[in-house]
């Protein structure tokens, strides 16, 4: 996971794509997060999206890959930390390719234990 330190004044906004599994850590003071909820789509009159005000210490995962909007909450200074999942390890073809990848190094090994006894 990679991490992006977020320092934001009283009114200020972030928006950014965070793919599945991304989590959003407040350290200093109260965030805003809004973002649109996947599941929901199927409902007529479902809201655009949906906010979220975390406080100081709290975390939150994201569910669905999509924008997220990241706003100071109140008069004072926040800081967040976002750790971006990997974005291959949420996909098939990532899963794929990561097992692959690691598939000659099993046969090799199994090989390697026999060729020893």
């Amino acid at each position: 996971m990679r991490t992006q330190d977020i320092r934001l004044d009283a009114g200020q906004s972030h928006i950014a794509w965070f793919d599945k599994g991304s989590q959003v850590v407040v350290l200093d003071g109260a965030l805003a997060v809004t973002l649109r909820h996947g599941g929901l789509d199927w409902l007529p009159d479902a809201p655009a999206g949906l906010r979220r005000v975390l406080a100081e210490g709290e975390c939150l995962t994201i569910e669905a890959d999509g924008h997220v909007t990241l706003a100071a909450n109140g008069a004072g200074t926040v800081r967040a930390t976002v750790a971006a999942a990997s974005a291959d390890r949420h996909r098939p073809l990532g899963r794929w390719l990561a097992i692959l990848r690691g598939l000659p190094a099993q046969l090799l090994g199994s090989l390697r234990v026999r060729a020893r006894r």
